[in-house]
């Protein structure tokens, strides 16, 4: 179906685009409260890979975003979001919202300041137009 000069697979899902405000973060980015998360974007191509993830036998628990280089920060490519299982990392499950990558970025900066683990707490969980993955930010540290 075309839509004015888009076709429909052209045209974002706005069930898809993601949640999650710079307002739950403090003025340095640091999560407001323990309960702060966002729910990543771009997840509907990625039913069949978060369904094997949501069955499997180890139940993924930690998300693992790569930060960006400068040079794609600057062209604002967009941070792909996979899961831990166990020992092993999955494929891409979906993308941090535009807005929202200075926040995760904080997020794995501080990890690495202390040594820590890229891996932020995640969730897969089921909404009526498929699964999402929510990223557990105030729950990082």
């Amino acid at each position: 179906m075309v839509i004015g000069d888009r076709r429909e697979s052209d045209v974002p899902d706005k069930h898809d685009a993601g949640a999650g405000s710079l307002a739950d973060y403090t003025y340095n980015l640091f999560p407001r409260f323990t309960n702060v998360t966002l729910r990543v974007a771009g997840s509907s191509p990625f039913q069949n890979e978060l369904t094997e993830l949501q069955e499997a036998l180890v139940s993924p628990t930690d998300a693992f975003v790569e930060r960006r280089p400068p040079a794609e920060d600057r062209v604002d490519a967009p941070m792909p979001v996979r899961l831990w299982t166990g020992s092993d990392l999955s494929g891409v499950v979906g993308f941090v919202p535009r807005g929202l990558e200075a926040p995760v970025d904080a997020c794995l900066g501080r990890l690495s300041d202390r040594g820590k683990a890229p891996r932020i707490p995640c969730d897969i969980v089921v909404t009526r137009h498929g699964l999402r993955v929510v990223l557990r930010m105030g729950r990082a540290y």
